[in-house]
């Protein structure tokens, strides 16, 4: 422990909680010798020094030579890949010559490149067989030898399937000879993404006039069987691993006292470089990581910035340099947090409580797995969710793993899909289900299809589909252009609004950009010194609109229903603050508001009026407790606060929603545990000592209203009597200014 009081060796802070957790075991497993698998096989194993499995990778196995589907769910670093791969090579070995037997997809290019490196070196050892990559990187010239000589084993991304499926009847035929399909790293496939994958894997099943076997591998999760049926769309068998760790981890909970939270950060990133740790700094968004590198190039630490939207070369250098120990440290966004070789690390700080248990263990599991001593350090913030873990630090080490839940009856997603599967293949109308038939009903009122017996695309079918590629979102794409023409990124409606409204500041790689102008699909924007010290935050609000009730519940006594919601998103105006102090400097309001509506799922949740205060006042209480609950549901639901909106009306109603059009699941997950919700938000809005709200508690920095018309001890009350029973609901028309 002396090394960790050398890095926490100041009284600038507060530390909260330490845990230390002790090597993993994982229950061993047969010999390989035992295994029903050719002596061929056997024999490069033990080259390899592979003598012994675990049993999971036994029970993998065989299931997976029995043909069955399998989904493995197994902590990083435990063997995953050779669970699958080995059975894989003797199916392939069965008929080595037949063309690509096996698709193997990996969430990213990164990750696939990475993997690709794995898989040949073990492919090499015999005679014939050979995986390639296909990706959006991959040459034309590669793309024809892969044609023509076909490679048993096809490494590719859920979004190369997509547009391939749809423009390319060379992949089609391609996959003619396929028997497996692999997904590694599923637990990334949540939210958004996670609905296109399911949809894919769905028009990837309809290239393919024969019966194929699924396998799946993830991180664990709460409810891998349901999970993996979703995204298969047929049942699996599941074959879990305990979580197993070589080397000894010891994670501290520090609250700054005498310094900001990214002060803090930089700190301990220096004190972890001084000390000769090879240290991983993880921040949730590319806005906060881009303000870390900023902090640490003042300071001078030699320190590089990993994160989306900085050229793939440039994330490969970093990657290998961290491997090869010639980079010491990086400040990343979730980039890193997936199994790309980055060799050993001794130390991840994370900048804040990540927004699932499940990223926690992937960010944490990057360290210690030589056999060393690591060390893990999360900084708590004045927030509402950091205050409550300071309150109950030990629940936050008991939590249970999250379930992903995704919503496959998401309108937005299914046109997109739909459409594509018009094209790819005759879509039978008497195939559809019900909810298939409505969206294909939209589309042919937008113009898009036809209707007959089949399902056909028009041209201005054709044309959309070549604007709508991208899977990892759902939103109006904004092109981002400096003055002189020149094309510096992208971002997805509804959130360009937000952080491209003229007079916006815009980071990008390190560099400040000032908004000039924003229009239908495009920003236009200009350079600002690199120095430049001001940020700003949008003024906005939001109109729901109901569509249609889709469940009823209740939650002590409350009515509650999940609903189809239109949402109507207004910027009017923005606040002025100074890095990295934050100090509020002034609000502007902007000559015209800058709207955009998007559809959507949500839950409706009416709470009662108190008689003896005026509108205002209830106002206060609702939109205070709107904040908490959307707090409470991150900590129950796992989900990040960027996937759930709110907005809150005088009249008691509280309307929560999925952040993204077409909806993600998340709204439907609160649904589920909507009491647990209530609880915790009583536990966020009662146990604050403020005078009547502050940042950790009721403060959101997504708030529209710059954190106004709050009020902590109203919404405790409120609450209170909810949980008490204490009231009587009557349930009255919305009125009021919506508040957010």
């Amino acid at each position: 422990m002396d090394l960790l009081n050398t890095i926490l060796k100041d009284s600038q802070h507060k530390i909260v909680y330490t845990y230390i957790e002790k090597p993993g075991k994982i229950e061993s497993g047969c010999a390989i010798k035992n295994l029903p698998i050719r002596d061929e096989i056997k024999k490069v194993l033990e080259k390899r020094g592979i003598t012994k499995l675990y049993k999971f990778q036994e029970e993998a196995i065989k299931s997976i030579l029995k043909g069955e589907n399998v989904f493995i769910s197994a902590g990083t670093g435990t063997g995953k890949t050779e669970a699958f791969l080995i059975p894989l090579i003797e199916k392939i070995l069965e008929e080595p010559y037949q063309g690509v037997q096996a698709l193997l997809i990996y969430p990213t290019k990164a990750l696939a490149r990475d993997q690709f490196k794995r898989i040949n070196n073990f492919l090499s050892s015999f005679f014939g067989l050979r995986a390639a990559i296909y990706d959006g990187d991959t040459p034309e010239k590669e793309r024809k030898r892969i044609y023509n000589f076909p490679p048993q084993i096809l490494i590719t991304n859920p979004d190369m399937v997509h547009v391939s499926l749809l423009f390319s009847p060379e992949f089609r035929k391609l996959l003619s000879p396929l028997k497996i399909v692999v997904l590694d790293d599923m637990h990334v496939y949540s939210g958004v993404f996670g609905i296109h994958v399911a949809y894919i894997i769905r028009r990837l099943k309809r290239a393919i006039s024969h019966k194929v076997q699924f396998i799946g591998t993830s991180a664990t999760l709460e409810n891998p069987e349901e999970f993996a049926r979703e995204i298969f769309g047929e049942s699996v068998k599941v074959i879990q691993a305990p979580r197993g760790r070589k080397g000894k981890l010891i994670h501290v909970l520090i609250r700054p006292i005498e310094r900001s939270k990214r002060m803090e950060a930089i700190v301990l990133l220096r004190r972890c470089l001084e000390s000769n740790l090879k240290t991983l700094l993880f921040a949730d968004s590319h806005r906060t990581a881009e303000f870390l590198k900023l902090l640490a190039d003042r300071y001078k630490l030699k320190v590089e910035l990993h994160r989306a939207g900085i050229p793939p070369e440039v994330r490969r250098r970093i990657e290998e340099g961290l491997k090869s120990g010639k980079i010491r440290a990086v400040i990343a966004t979730p980039t890193l947090e997936l199994g790309i070789d980055i060799g050993d690390l001794d130390s991840i700080i994370l900048y804040s409580i990540p927004p699932t248990f499940s990223k926690y263990i992937q960010r944490t599991g990057r360290a210690g797995r030589r056999g060393q001593t690591a060390y893990i350090f999360t900084i708590l913030g004045d927030d509402p969710i950091s205050s409550y873990y300071e309150r109950n630090p030990e629940e936050f080490f008991k939590q249970r793993v999250d379930p992903i839940v995704l919503n496959l009856d998401n309108d937005e997603i299914a046109k997109i899909h739909l459409l594509a599967m018009s094209v790819e293949t005759p879509l039978a109308v008497d195939k559809l289900n019900e909810f298939e038939k409505e969206v294909v009903k939209a589309l042919e009122k937008e113009g898009l299809v036809r209707i007959r017996r089949y399902v056909t695309p028009t041209i201005k079918g054709r044309r959309v589909l070549r604007k709508r590629i991208s899977i990892r979102g759902i939103g109006d794409i904004v092109k981002i252009i400096t003055r002189t023409g020149r094309t510096i990124g992208f971002r997805e409606m509804p959130m360009a609004l937000r952080e491209l409204h003229p007079g916006a500041i815009y980071l990008h790689g390190g560099t400040p950009y000032l908004s000039l102008k924003l229009e239908k699909n495009r920003a236009i924007v200009a350079m600002l010194p690199r120095g430049y010290n001001l940020v700003t935050y949008p003024l906005y609000y939001t109109l729901p609109h109901e569509i249609k009730l889709l469940d009823k519940h209740q939650a002590y006594g409350l009515p509650l229903e999940y609903l189809d919601l239109s949402l109507n998103e207004v910027v009017y105006g923005y606040v002025v603050k100074r890095f990295p102090s934050m100090e509020t400097l002034e609000e502007k309001i902007l000559d015209r508001e800058f709207s955009y509506s998007f559809k959507t799922k949500g839950l409706l949740i009416r709470f009662p009026t108190q008689s003896e205060w005026n509108e205002l006042e209830n106002a206060e209480a609702f939109h205070a407790i709107e904040h908490a609950m959307i707090t409470a549901a991150q900590l129950v639901t796992g989900a990040a606060a960027s996937d759930i909106g709110g907005v809150s009306f005088p009249s008691g109603h509280i309307y929560i929603y999925d952040a993204y059009p077409g909806g993600s699941g998340v709204s439907k997950a609160i649904v589920r545990k909507i009491d647990e919700v209530l609880r915790k938000a009583y536990d966020i809005v009662s146990n604050c000592k403020c005078a009547d709200g502050c940042p950790k508690c009721i403060y959101s920095p997504y708030c529209g209203n710059n954190n106004k018309i709050l009020s902590r001890i109203k919404a405790k009350l409120v609450l209170e009597d909810i949980l008490e029973r204490k009231v009587k609901v009557e349930v009255m028309p919305r009125f009021g200014k919506p508040v957010v």
